[in-house]
């Protein structure tokens, strides 16, 4: 693999896909065990999804399969994270995105706002999204659209751009294995899902050693204590609990 070209994708075009890097089995692995904690999660919160109708953002529990190393620990997604964000960089998100039939199409958005709203000054990245699906995603079950680019632009001189035509929204349909690695200011949206199906992807995160996006509330004792170096020093931000 390249790295420096994948480097530079993200920084001119605000991502790349990586294809077929995970292994097939142990994705579908994560499919079936999240079924069951998405089924939970609805049965909690439908009456008021957290991501819009019928779309739902779900922590995974720090716990196999999803504590496999080859997700979080990957050798060319570190390659391409560490090359942007620097070394000391940490993981802190681990959750996923999920429509379900009935979803819409959600506004368009970054994931994150800017470090000086006051300014038009665009500085280098400092939050890197990775995404996986645990199924196929294609144009039927809610692709992620994303608007090149416009990572690069400020917020409202990127929305008139979208508004008027010049830059257009692009769907990114996936293969199990398939990588997405984004930087979260780039302007996307989610769209709906027209299948009986859910359609979930996961999403880690990874930041800079100052920057705090923490959406993981725990690593059980038990598995911390079998993390690698490399890992705990990239998990160094999430509690350590029971």
């Amino acid at each position: 693999m390249d790295i420096d070209a994948q480097c530079r994708e993200i920084l001119t075009t605000g991502f790349c896909v990586l294809k077929k890097l995970l292994p097939e089995d142990v994705v579908q692995a994560c499919a079936r065990s999240f079924a069951p904690l998405l089924q939970a999660h609805v049965a909690r919160s439908d009456a008021a999804p957290n991501r819009g109708p019928a779309r739902h953002f779900v922590p995974l529990p720090f716990e196999a399969p999803f504590a496999d190393p080859i997700l979080y620990e990957n050798n060319a997604i570190l390659a391409i994270a560490e090359r942007i964000l620097g070394a000391d960089m940490a993981i802190g998100t681990y959750a996923t995105d999920t429509p379900l039939e009935g979803s819409v199409y959600q506004d368009v958005h970054s994931d994150i706002g800017p470090l000086f709203a006051e300014l038009d000054f665009i500085p280098p990245p400092y939050v890197i999204a990775v995404n996986f699906p645990f199924v196929d995603v294609e144009p039927e079950n809610g692709p992620f659209e994303v608007a090149r680019g416009t990572h690069l632009l400020p917020r409202e001189a990127a929305l008139e751009r979208l508004e008027s035509g010049e830059i257009a929204l692009e769907s990114l349909c996936l293969e199990i294995g398939d990588v997405l690695i984004r930087d979260p200011r780039c302007l996307h949206r989610g769209t709906p899902n027209h299948t009986p199906m859910a359609r979930p992807v996961a999403v880690i995160s990874l930041v800079r050693a100052w920057y705090r996006f923490v959406y993981i509330p725990s690593i059980p004792k038990i598995e911390y204590e079998q993390l690698s170096e490399r890992a705990r020093q990239l998990f160094r931000f999430i509690p350590v609990g029971d």
